[in-house]
């Protein structure tokens, strides 16, 4: 199964954003939505928006916020530094539904992405000395917060296989995505068993033929991988910190690609202007729509080729 790319990389939005997560395409509105975790903003923006970003619709929010799905409400459930919140349909931070006590205060929240189950999946960083000391959490859409499993040191990047029964999670500081038992009301995360090894992963997604695309931290490059874990396509970046991967559109072939501008010198940023964009890489692969929180998923309404 080859990977089909149509187009050359394009940029989606010319932003100088310090660190682009968590895009996602949201079925509700026909916009993608993304934060920049550093500054603490939330995004929603059309797919043929203004590059530049004019008609964007900004949100500040308490910063970080380092990721962010839809919910079952019409809002959003959103990751802070170390809670959980439910935001309105304008973005707007509503109601505190779970916090949960770090290992210290070097350590705060990253990916973010809601199970097939409907419940909330986040996971946290240390940002200090990035010791494997951050946890993997569970959140309902009662507040309840369970631990999945800890020892990471950037959790990051997740998905699930289209029965639930098994999750994808990314240690980046291992450069390795795992794989690992996954249920309904099962904790904690079942053994993980390294499957894509080799790339600081950073952000995941699969689509509809259950290949894996993620991003390289520091590489710059987008790679896809087939369902057994082989490396099928390259695509090279023009930035090197790609930070998070996702499909958008109505058909969702547009494959969306977060960089980041943190970690680098003033001379990475003059050789590396696209820095802290959203990128475009337009293909003949399609994604799968998120899960909402709040609402299980039906395998069977998953596409299948």
């Amino acid at each position: 199964m080859t990977a089909e790319i149509e187009s050359d990389v394009e940029v989606f939005r010319d932003l100088r954003s310090v660190l682009v997560e968590s895009i996602f395409w949201d079925d509700r509105t026909g916009e993608v939505v993304w934060v920049d975790i550093t500054a603490g903003t939330l995004h929603r923006g059309r797919l043929a928006g203004a590059v530049d970003g004019s008609d964007d619709r900004v949100v500040a929010l308490p910063a970080p916020v380092s990721a962010v799905q839809p919910a079952a409400d019409g809002g959003y459930v959103a990751a802070l530094k170390d809670r959980v919140v439910l935001l309105g349909a304008d973005g707007e931070l509503r109601d505190e539904l779970a916090r949960v006590e770090h290992a210290h205060d070097g350590i705060r929240f990253n990916e973010g992405k809601v199970d097939p189950y409907g419940r909330f999946v986040v996971g946290a960083m240390d940002v200090t000395v990035g010791d494997p000391d951050a946890g993997l959490y569970l959140v309902d859409e009662q507040g309840r917060i369970d631990i999945l499993r800890g020892g990471f040191g950037v959790a990051n990047g997740f998905e699930w296989a289209d029965d639930g029964s098994e999750m994808f999670v990314t240690d980046t500081s291992t450069s390795t995505v795992y794989r690992a038992p996954y249920r309904d009301g099962a904790q904690p995360l079942g053994e993980l068993r390294p499957f894509l090894v080799g790339h600081a992963s950073d952000g995941l997604v699969r689509d509809t033929d259950g290949r894996f695309w993620n991003g390289v931290y520091g590489g710059g490059e987008v790679l896809c991988w087939s369902p057994e874990g082989d490396v099928i396509a390259r695509v090279p970046m023009p930035a090197p910190n790609v930070t998070s991967v996702a499909f958008a559109g109505p058909e969702r072939k547009d494959l969306l690609v977060g960089t980041a501008r943190e970690n680098l010198t003033e001379a990475d940023l003059v050789d590396s202007p696209r820095s802290g964009s959203i990128l475009r890489i337009r293909t003949t692969a399609a994604g799968r729509p998120v899960h909402t929180f709040g609402r299980r998923h039906d395998p069977s309404s998953t596409a299948h080729h």
